[in-house]
């Protein structure tokens, strides 16, 4: 829901030939389905889990971009069919980032 301009500050760090799609109308969102999270899912113990780990890391919380109950979900699209998808169970849930675009490749049908 944010700018094309976050979407592709996420992608660059993952395929620098991947792009970045804005949808602030939700359109895609309703499309795939998107999950929200409730309390639990946004403030359970995995959750916090998460943060912690992320926060050892060096990482830390930013503002949230887009509807602050939205469950984390990728979908990646090659020829107008989904390749690969992930779909967080809670607020700090993602896939292993280093290796999303060797997932990606690996599942898509024709090179990404």
């Amino acid at each position: 829901m944010g700018d094309p301009s976050q979407g592709q500050m996420f992608f660059d760090r993952l395929d620098a030939e991947t792009l970045a799609l804005a949808d602030p109308d939700k359109g895609l969102y309703d499309a795939f389905a998107v999950r929200r999270g409730g309390w639990r899912a946004m403030f359970g113990w995995a959750s916090w889990r998460a943060g912690f780990r992320a926060l050892r890391r060096g990482h830390f919380i930013n503002r949230k971009i887009g509807g602050p109950w939205t469950l984390p979900t990728i979908v990646a699209i090659r020829d107008r069919s989904v390749v690969w998808e992930f779909r967080g169970t809670h607020a700090s849930d993602l896939p292993d980032l280093d290796n999303v675009a060797n997932q990606i490749r690996a599942a898509s049908p024709t090179p990404v």
